[in-house]
């Protein structure tokens, strides 16, 4: 049993940090978290404008706000997740995010992350370039939750 995750971030540098996670479950139903970036233990002040209003629409204002602390996200994660044998991301980029949010938090995740291209290897027959292909068909959002779908979308067409 395998679930996907997404992270949505400040922007695509090494001071980013995230701001939402996404995730869904195999039985259909996900969730998503926006992550109040004043919680972290780290100075999280980097913000990309252009991120912002390209791609995830999301203000620092909104979260700060609307935000969970990061200790709260990292708990809810490792909660609802440590029971799957598999949990996978479409970037490398969501595994460096996945860090520095545990790190904020001084906490571990009671999971381990896989890019799906490397947990792909493990099919005969299947490859990266396949997934590549079904993601290439599907319109993401660029919010965490709805890509999380989406990428597990793309994993299933690969699989069936």
């Amino acid at each position: 049993m395998w679930v996907t995750l997404d992270f949505e971030s400040s922007g695509l540098c090494d001071e980013s940090y995230p701001i939402e996670v996404g995730y869904s479950l195999p039985d259909g139903t996900s969730y998503s978290l926006l992550i109040d970036p004043l919680s972290s233990s780290e100075s999280w002040v980097q913000w990309d404008d252009n991120a912002e209003r390209l791609e995830h629409g999301i203000s620092r204002a909104e979260l700060e706000s609307r935000g969970i602390p990061v200790q709260k996200v990292c708990r809810h994660l490792n909660e609802n997740l440590f029971c799957y044998d598999h949990i996978l991301c479409d970037s490398q980029w969501d595994l460096f995010w996945l860090g520095r949010l545990y790190r904020a938090a001084h906490m571990r995740p009671s999971f381990t992350l896989k890019e799906v291209g490397h947990w792909l290897g493990n099919f005969d027959g299947v490859c990266r370039e396949d997934f590549t292909q079904a993601m290439s068909n599907i319109t993401f959002l660029h919010r965490a939750e709805p890509d999380a779908r989406c990428i597990r979308r793309a994993l299933s067409s690969v699989l069936s």
